[in-house]
């Protein structure tokens, strides 16, 4: 008969820290979409709830390993536990008990017991962590709450008592989709997904409009979405527009001078994201921009680029330094595809580019390029569920 491991699975603060009414709906959403990552690796047993803050899960070993990671995953989860079960009569039986599986850990060492309790006891944390501190003393090098080398982690939810073996934390924020939905302008470098990921961990489920300049880079910026959606994405079922934007590329060497060409645009692919976030009933637009990175991401040039659309624009990253932005990919797990972009929107021939146009020159430039050009570009658009993409349909 094949084994089993427990795994506990907590809420994050975001989520039980709210009050009842809204926890309530939070948790039926986090709850449906930890059963959507579970049931992608492989899970086919209950997901049970224990106390008001937890789950627990009993996958069998076989598993064991991609239902953690898939937990992990789940925004609106703080943290995933490995834990074993023991029985107990009494809290010097308990304590006894822990100190026996734990004691070869303890061993010449620092330590300190940790304690979480729920439920009607006639005793407290403080009076079951002094007993098992009692009873692993004198295998230890003592006693140190503050930096100990061994962390002994109990946790008793009324007359269950769990010894925790393995701590990770959990993607922690906002169970996705308890939030409105937003549309994320995707080139395939390393900003977007991320900006992606930093809305997604606070709840919002994001579509996306990729600008195709006809240089094989569709194919690439989708499967970084798709991989983005792949690890973080449970539950939600993104829609991805691909805009074909050659045409308006031509028009902005046809009609604006070089050094505006950049910003341009921009603005023009805002004013498209715009319109197809308008037709679909989404709230905002997202981008990876950060403040300063290129000449379009000036903040003139970004006041600019939000003035030109009704719909509002999200630039989670705005403050962050490459190096930061590179290092929350590597986390998400998006920065080994994101490297391999191409730098393909340089519009200016070498030349020097404004960035420090005036709000009504940038106005002036784009409104030389003829209205149909992008009308024919967004009303022409291919639209799909990422889900169904493979790779090579662009």
């Amino acid at each position: 008969m094949p084994t089993t491991t427990t795994l506990h699975v907590t809420l994050s603060g975001d989520v039980f820290l709210k009050s009842q009414r809204t926890q309530r709906r939070l948790i039926k959403r986090v709850r449906a979409n930890l059963d959507h990552a579970l049931g992608m690796a492989g899970y086919r047993g209950q997901t049970k709830r224990v106390g008001s803050h937890r789950f627990e899960l009993n996958p069998s070993d076989s598993v064991v390993d991609a239902v953690r990671s898939a937990a992990l995953s789940v925004f609106g989860l703080s943290s995933v536990d490995t834990v074993r079960h023991i029985a107990f009569d009494d809290i010097e039986d308990l304590a006894k008990s822990v100190a026996q599986i734990t004691s070869g850990q303890v061993d010449g060492h620092t330590f300190a017991a940790r304690v979480k309790r729920r439920g009607t006891h006639e005793w407290n944390s403080m009076d079951l962590a002094r007993l098992i501190g009692a009873e692993l003393y004198s295998q230890s090098a003592g006693v140190d709450l503050t930096n100990p080398e061994v962390e002994v982690h109990v946790t008793v939810l009324d007359q269950r008592a769990f010894l925790v073996i393995d701590h990770q934390k959990a993607a922690g924020g906002l169970p996705l989709g308890t939030q409105d939905r937003v549309l994320c302008l995707v080139s395939g470098g390393f900003d977007s997904v991320v900006a992606a990921w930093m809305l997604m961990s606070r709840g919002c489920p994001v579509d996306f409009v990729h600008f195709d300049l006809n240089c094989a880079q569709s194919d690439h910026a989708i499967a970084v979405a798709r991989e983005l959606w792949t690890q973080w994405g449970h539950g939600t079922e993104p829609v991805v527009h691909v805009v074909e934007f050659q045409p308006v590329k031509d028009a902005l060497f046809e009609h604006v001078d070089p050094r505006m060409r950049q910003v341009s645009l921009k603005v023009m692919m805002a004013r498209a994201a715009s319109e197809i976030a308008q037709g679909a009933g989404i709230t905002a637009l997202l981008t990876g921009d950060a403040l300063g990175q290129v000449s379009s991401q000036t903040l003139p040039h970004l006041v600019a680029v939000s003035k030109s659309v009704e719909t509002p624009i999200l630039r989670p990253l705005l403050g962050l330094p490459k190096e930061s932005i590179i290092d929350l990919a590597r986390m998400v797990g998006t920065a080994e595809l994101s490297a391999r972009a191409q730098e393909v929107c340089d519009l200016s021939g070498g030349g020097l580019v404004a960035t420090a146009a005036s709000e009504v020159e940038i106005a002036e430039t784009v409104d030389r390029i003829p209205d149909e050009v992008l009308a024919d570009v967004v009303a022409t658009r291919k639209v799909f569920d990422l889900r169904d993409w493979t790779p090579g349909q662009f």
